[in-house]
C-alpha cells in the first residue's frame, strides 16, 4: 500500500521520508515488509504521499448464533428446534475454529421459544468454553428453564440422554446428547 502510492505520487524513500519526516530506513523496512508500522506512522506517510488512511470493518465470514432465533416451530409436544441448522451451524464451526468467537459474540433475536432462546445460550457458551474464550455476556443473561426439558424418548434413553448432555446445557435445565449437535470432527462433511 505504501509502495503503490510513493510510486503514484512520484516520490522515492527519501523525498517520502522528508516529507513525513521520518527516516529513509523506516520507508524502507515499511515497504519491505520487515517492519509493521503504527497507525499513525502509516496515515502519515500516506498523507505525505496525498492519500488519506481509511479504516473500515467488516462482518467477520461465516454463520453466527444469532442467525438462528427461528430455528425452531411449534408442535404437538411443545417447541421443537431445527435440529439440522443447529448442527450445520456447528459443523461450519468445528470445520473453521477459528470463526468460533465471531460466530457467538451477536445475540440472537428473542425468538418466542424459552428453549430455543436458553438452547442457543447454553450452545455458545460451549463453543466458547471448548475454545478456551470467554463467554459472551449475552448468553449469561439468558435464564435456565423453569421446567426441565428433554428430547422425547423412553425413560431408559432420557436418562442416557441425561448423562451424555454437556453441563453447558444440563445447567440450563436442557438434557440433549452431545453427539445429537457436536458430532466427531472426523466425520464432520464426510
Amino acid at each position: 500500500m505504501l509502495r503503490d502510492a510513493r510510486t503514484s505520487a512520484g516520490l522515492t524513500m527519501r523525498a517520502l521520508a522528508a516529507r513525513a519526516h521520518v527516516a529513509t530506513s523506516s520507508v524502507a523496512r515499511i515497504e519491505a515488509g520487515t517492519i509493521d508500522p503504527t497507525i499513525g506512522m502509516l496515515a502519515r506517510l500516506l498523507s505525505a504521499a496525498g492519500r488519506e488512511l481509511e479504516m473500515v470493518t467488516h462482518r467477520a465470514p461465516g454463520p453466527e448464533i444469532a442467525d438462528l432465533a427461528d430455528a425452531w416451530s411449534r408442535g404437538p409436544r411443545g417447541d421443537r428446534p431445527d435440529w439440522t441448522r443447529l448442527r450445520a451451524f456447528l459443523d461450519h464451526l468445528a470445520l473453521h475454529p477459528e470463526q468460533q468467537g465471531s460466530a457467538t459474540l451477536r445475540r440472537p433475536a428473542r425468538s418466542g421459544s424459552c428453549v430455543l432462546d436458553t438452547l442457543l445460550a447454553g450452545i455458545a457458551e460451549k463453543i466458547c468454553d471448548d475454545a478456551g474464550i470467554p463467554r459472551p455476556a449475552w448468553a449469561r443473561r439468558i435464564p435456565a428453564l423453569p421446567e426441565p426439558w428433554a428430547t422425547p424418548g423412553t425413560p431408559a434413553m432420557r436418562k442416557a440422554i441425561r448423562v451424555a448432555t454437556p453441563r453447558e446445557l444440563a445447567q440450563r435445565g436442557l438434557s440433549i446428547d452431545e453427539r445429537s449437535l457436536w458430532r466427531e470432527r472426523a466425520t464432520v462433511g464426510a
